[in-house]
């Protein structure tokens, strides 16, 4: 059996399947000194994504699996941890385009020589060519509110929200950072295991955060590396305002697991204490 370290990537899909089954076979051709595997919890419940998805079935290293009910991306991350044999998780969206094939080799690399790293983000490019705003501070309740609302364009609070959205952040430069997006997150097993996996309290969004401010909790750095890339296709299931509460299920998921997140660090610090440069 092969001493080399196994590679886990934990892909959730819901009706995305011609991007995931890209997705999959462009991963499995990542170079490095290292196995890859990869789990694909599909969240999707209908027949015919199934189908599409059924031609991954068989391919070395690739575990599928369909879910009766929609776990949320919450449950299936954790519910592929558990399928893991990997020392680095990595946490990838199904439209997730693997652009050169070292992607996986400089992320490993740089968790083996940064020891305090213990969770990295990457730079994305949406497939119009723009890039999408991935690095976050974390966030209070009246801003998240706010950059919903009519209320973001009001002077006082407009400066407030460009904070916590980091308008200013410099894609081109790595750095620490408060949190990165799930839709590419790399973390180690034992960072993982220590912070006990996404909280399962989380449905859909917010878990990012979420597990960014505890792994700084345990003085594990969240890097953003800014020489690899990957494409993504621009397409968030949050975008809206609060009226499209009453449309969206995505947007109401959103505003409950928001609401969740301000509960449970409600008298905990949250600002970035300047790990992002203003």
């Amino acid at each position: 059996m092969s001493s080399l370290p196994i590679v886990s990537i934990i892909i959730v899909d819901f009706f995305k399947a011609p991007r995931v089954v890209e997705n999959v076979k462009a991963a499995l051709l990542q170079q490095g000194d290292f196995r890859v595997e990869v789990i694909v919890i599909d969240n999707s419940c209908n027949e015919n994504n199934q189908r599409e998805l059924k031609v991954l079935d068989g391919l070395p290293g690739v575990t599928l699996i369909f879910n009766n009910s929609n776990a949320g991306y919450v449950g299936a991350c954790n519910q592929g941890f558990k399928l893991c044999k990997g020392e680095y998780i990595f946490l990838v969206n199904p439209d997730i385009v693997w652009m050169k094939d070292n992607v996986l080799s400089k992320v490993v690399g740089t968790f083996s020589t940064e020891g305090s790293i213990g969770i990295i983000g990457v730079r994305q490019e949406n497939d119009d060519g723009t890039t999408p705003e991935t690095v976050r501070r974390f966030p209070d309740l009246l801003t998240q509110i706010a950059r919903r609302t009519f209320l973001r364009d009001l002077p006082w609070l407009r400066s407030r929200v460009a904070k916590y959205e980091v308008t200013s952040f410099d894609y081109s430069v790595s750095a620490d950072v408060d949190w990165v997006q799930s839709s590419f997150m790399a973390i180690t097993r034992d960072v993982w295991l220590l912070l006990g996996g996404l909280d399962k309290r989380f449905f859909l969004f917010m878990s990012d955060p979420d597990i960014c401010y505890r792994a700084w909790g345990h003085n594990y750095r969240v890097f953003y590396q800014s020489d690899v890339l990957v494409g993504a296709d621009g397409k968030r299931c949050s975008e809206g305002g609060i009226r499209d509460i009453f449309t969206s299920k995505a947007i109401r998921y959103h505003l409950r697991d928001a609401i969740y997140y301000q509960f449970k660090y409600l008298l905990k610090r949250k600002k970035s204490q300047n790990r992002i440069g203003d």
